[in-house]
């Protein structure tokens, strides 16, 4: 069994900034333009987000195998200034395998794959009355996939995994709002949101692996926003 136990964070990309980057690059201005450039984004709807770290194994020379994942999915409206192309009911999954030294924690190697199926067809993602649960029914997607080595990553050949999955409310609804902005001396971000939100659990299978009801989610309700404004170099 898949079992929540170990955080890296070794990419410091959330679920929901990987979405948000894939789905932009799912139409064709924005592929051209690409996320770094000008642009507003916004999304208003219903969403779930599941996180589950850990899972290692260790190996005879020292070295432990793990695997880490996440699983989003929406229902609702996904638009962007960069083209007339319009996005809901979505599902994305990342999938992260990696090995590392065990005595001096260096990673020996890893593969990441992340993906969104966009528009998949009604019914396919469920959300009960008050937040209570969502259900998403067995679902493939393509991922791409990155291959690193303890020097460099490089892109690797894309591939077909299956997900699906049940996230159950835990704790009351309560309501957040947040704004942020940032500066990375070429592009300034700003991002906002407010809504209604509950933790969850999440039970699944994501690319034949058990996760158990002990990994952490989170079931939302609002609007979010996104602006990106650059200058050339």
């Amino acid at each position: 069994m898949f079992q929540s136990s170990r955080s890296r964070g070794r990419f410091g990309l959330t679920l929901a900034a990987v979405t948000a980057l894939l789905v932009l690059s799912s139409g064709s201005v924005a592929a051209d333009t690409g996320p770094g450039g000008d642009g507003t984004w916004t999304q208003n709807g219903k969403s779930a987000d599941a996180y589950a770290y850990g899972g290692c194994v260790l190996n005879e020379d020292a070295t432990a195998s793990c695997t880490d994942i996440g699983v989003s999915v929406f229902v609702g409206k996904m638009s962007s200034s960069l083209s007339s192309v319009t996005h809901g009911n979505q599902v994305c999954v990342y999938i992260d395998r990696y090995t590392y030294d065990t005595e001096s924690g260096d990673l020996v190697n890893e593969t990441l794959g992340q993906g969104c199926d966009v528009d998949v067809p009604s019914g396919t993602i469920t959300f009960a009355k008050g937040l209570s649960s969502v259900t998403l029914t067995s679902r493939t997607i393509s991922v791409e996939q990155t291959i690193c080595d303890a020097q460099e990553c490089a892109p690797g050949s894309n591939r077909n995994l299956s997900v699906s999955g049940v996230w159950t409310a835990v704790g009351p609804t309560f309501v957040s709002k947040y704004r942020y902005s940032g500066d990375d001396g070429t592009c300034r971000y700003d991002e906002s949101g407010k809504g209604s939100n509950r933790d969850a659990t999440f039970a699944g299978t994501v690319d034949g692996l058990v996760v158990d009801a002990e990994s952490s989610g989170t079931i939302r309700d609002g609007k979010s926003s996104f602006r990106s404004r650059c200058i050339e170099v």
